[in-house]
């Protein structure tokens, strides 16, 4: 049927695309803020007094205007755009593979939906693939949004950071934004899934009339929080390997530096940030690249229906 066919690679690149750069304008001042935040320990982790984020907020906005909360989105841009772009990429044809193959396994029982397995390893799988491609990007995107360092603009950045590392300090803190996006992605897939399907559920068995763009908001948004916070320790040694390298050099140095001087609390530095962008981030991507396919995949059915007429 015409209405079966499914959206090419084009599709899924330029729907990731669209997803990434509105998310990334939209949200930038919370990742300059974590930033900000994770980049060193001058204050306690623990400590009571001040509110982390509002003196954060109160730093930058008093230095650097307003605008300052906007730093770093230029680098976030050249990164997010084509990171999710390929993300959904990847997405879509780890997809069709681990079907294809789920269903040459089941033999007789064709299957329409992957397993909730084969959803964490597709989540996992092409977050690793697409993180790894452009951590250039993300490396860069972070040092702009730091304090501690002060470029004239990317290329600045990027002469710099050549010139201290050559291209191998172009991926410094790759392990830890590996083992942080695989194990985000595969549990925000599985739940966003199994959070998609109860949703569904319950709409029918109460006779609800539930809008699909409901459906995948309030998914992205209970499945991005509950994997932010299983993998904010990683994010946290990340940022401190990619801005303070001398000191944090390695990942395991940096996890026993980290608990020995700042307690396990520690490694939620920034967490409230990093949780709520990545709740409204997920919501937003999702919503909207499903949004997009699903148009297409409309318009191209009613095109098809038109030309038979």
């Amino acid at each position: 049927m015409a209405g079966d066919k499914k959206p090419g690679s084009a599709m899924h690149l330029g729907a990731g695309a669209l997803s990434g750069v509105t998310s990334c304008v939209l949200l930038q001042p919370f990742d300059l803020l974590k930033t900000r935040i994770q980049q060193s320990h001058a204050q306690s982790a623990t400590s009571p007094t001040k509110n982390p984020v509002v003196k954060a907020i109160r730093s930058v906005v008093t230095t650097e205007g307003v605008l300052g909360l906007w730093r770093g989105t230029v680098p976030s841009l050249l990164r997010n755009a084509p990171g999710t772009s390929l993300y959904f990429y990847f997405l879509n044809h780890t997809k069709n593979m681990c079907l294809a193959l789920e269903n040459r396994i089941s033999g007789n029982v064709p299957r329409t939906k992957l397993s909730s397995m084969s959803n964490m390893a597709v989540g996992a799988s092409s977050r690793a693939m697409a993180g790894f491609l452009l951590m250039p990007g993300t490396l860069l995107k972070v040092h702009c949004e730091s304090s501690l360092y002060k470029y004239a603009g990317i290329m600045g950045a990027a002469k710099e950071i050549w010139r201290s590392g050559g291209l191998r300090g172009f991926f410094v803190g790759a392990v830890p934004t590996a083992i942080r996006d695989a194990p985000y992605a595969g549990l925000y897939m599985l739940m966003y899934e199994a959070i998609k399907s109860k949703e569904r559920d319950f709409a029918l068995k109460r006779s609800v009339d539930l809008a699909e763009t409901t459906v995948t908001m309030v998914a992205g948004v209970l499945a991005g929080l509950s994997a932010s916070y299983l993998t904010q320790p990683f994010d946290l040694v990340k940022t401190r390997m990619q801005l303070r390298p001398i000191e944090y050099p390695t990942v395991l140095q940096s996890f026993s530096k980290i608990l020995r001087e700042e307690s396990f609390v520690g490694f939620f530095r920034g967490i409230s940030l990093r949780v709520l962008r990545k709740g409204i981030q997920a919501s937003l991507v999702f919503t909207l690249y499903e949004w997009v396919v699903r148009a297409n995949t409309q318009k191209k059915s009613a095109a098809e229906a038109s030309a038979r007429v």
